[in-house]
């Protein structure tokens, strides 16, 4: 029987692999969290990239991958030690999903703002025409 692997999926296996320590709370190090740093300019890149290209759904299933590491990486991160090196990573990274963010929520704005337009001349088109048929 061929299975369908999923993110879900994967994440459960890894659990399970892991023994009674998956029911722990992991422990990330230094190391771990610029990891997940970096996986989240990933995740934030790509949603960019379907930002410029107007790409709407691709951006909210993007944003789902984002969220879930987001979640993953607030619940672990606490515990976790840099050192002044990785803080300075860290920094960088974060400055650099920030900027993203910005570009990201302006795009998003933007749209919103279109979307109303369309909005309101779809409403004002409905409202001669009823004026017309009356």
């Amino acid at each position: 029987m061929e299975r369908n692997w999923t993110a879900s999926s994967i994440s459960e296996a890894r659990r399970v692999s892991m023994g009674a320590r998956a029911y722990l709370k992991p422990v990330m190090d230094g190391a771990d969290v610029i990891s997940a740093y970096e996986r989240l300019i990933e995740f934030s890149s790509t949603m960019l990239e379907h930002a410029r290209e107007d790409d709407w759904t691709k951006l909210i299933e993007s944003e789902v991958a984002y969220v879930g590491e987001v979640e993953r990486l607030q619940k672990h991160e606490l515990d976790a030690t840099l050192t002044e090196q990785q803080q300075e990573q860290k920094l960088n990274l974060l400055e650099i999903l920030l900027n993203q963010d910005k570009e990201i929520r302006m795009r998003l704005t933007q749209r919103r703002t279109e979307l109303e337009k369309m909005l309101s001349s779809a409403s004002k088109k409905r409202k001669v025409d009823n004026a017309y048929l009356s």
